[in-house]
């Protein structure tokens, strides 16, 4: 489903007396108000949960004396547990806090370690020890903030046109706007956020077929480089 649909369809559900056949550009105030509700529900639906739609994989090769890489430019957070030094084959460890990074900083640990660790700040992937050489790989995951694609298949950040999709599923996306748009209005939507939030967690439980487990670092192997797995009960 389109944009220009999907906004079709929540607007038919709530029996809405104006159904719009545009909506970007469109100044009608049935046209902007839909389209409001719809940016609010991509980028709640997209924050709410690491949808596997929406995950990507950065990789980076260390410089000497370097500590600051830039993150990607579609970034918007990192998936947990999974920035690794692939060289190495040993996990970074992080994101450190402010306060857990100076004391970092004021240790005594240097090049040669084998724990790393990582911090985000100002736009860039802070390393330490800071590299000491330019041999080492990096890799992480990370879900990005283009939440929208064109008819194209372009990744976008935002809806600029009718024939633009969402990325994650438009089953759920029209779910959560129908609610969304009832409480906007100023109508009952208790049913209609219930029914939502139910297609919602049954979404997330076949999303990206997930396992539970835990990482016990505490047996970690430098020489072999694999975490042990405990898988949950």
């Amino acid at each position: 489903m389109t944009l220009l649909t999907i906004a079709q369809s929540v607007l038919r559900e709530t029996k809405n007396s104006s159904i719009p056949t545009t909506i970007i550009g469109n100044t009608q105030d049935v046209a902007l108000q839909i389209l409001e509700v719809l940016k609010v529900s991509m980028v709640e639906l997209a924050r709410s949960y690491d949808w596997q739609e929406l995950q990507k994989e950065k990789t980076f090769t260390a410089v000497a004396s370097t500590q600051g890489y830039n993150l990607p430019s579609d970034f918007d957070r990192f998936v947990n547990e999974t920035f690794w030094n692939s060289s190495e084959m040993w996990p970074v460890k992080g994101p450190m806090t402010p306060e857990e990074w100076r004391i970092l900083k004021n240790s005594t640990i240097s090049g040669g370690a084998t724990t790393e660790y990582f911090r985000i700040r100002q736009g860039q992937t802070l390393l330490f020890p800071i590299p000491s050489s330019s041999t080492d790989s990096y890799i992480y995951e990370y879900i990005t903030n283009q939440i929208i694609n064109s008819s194209g298949g372009s990744g976008q950040t935002a809806w600029l046109a009718d024939t633009d999709v969402p990325v994650i599923d438009e089953y759920i996306v029209r779910l959560d706007a129908t609610w969304r748009w009832l409480s906007k209005n100023g109508r009952p939507y208790a049913e209609e956020q219930r029914v939502s939030n139910n297609a919602i967690a049954e979404r997330v439980k076949v999303n990206g077929a997930r396992r539970k487990v835990r990482h016990n670092y505490s047996n970690f192997d430098v020489k072999i480089g694999f975490p042990q797995l405990i898988v949950a009960p």
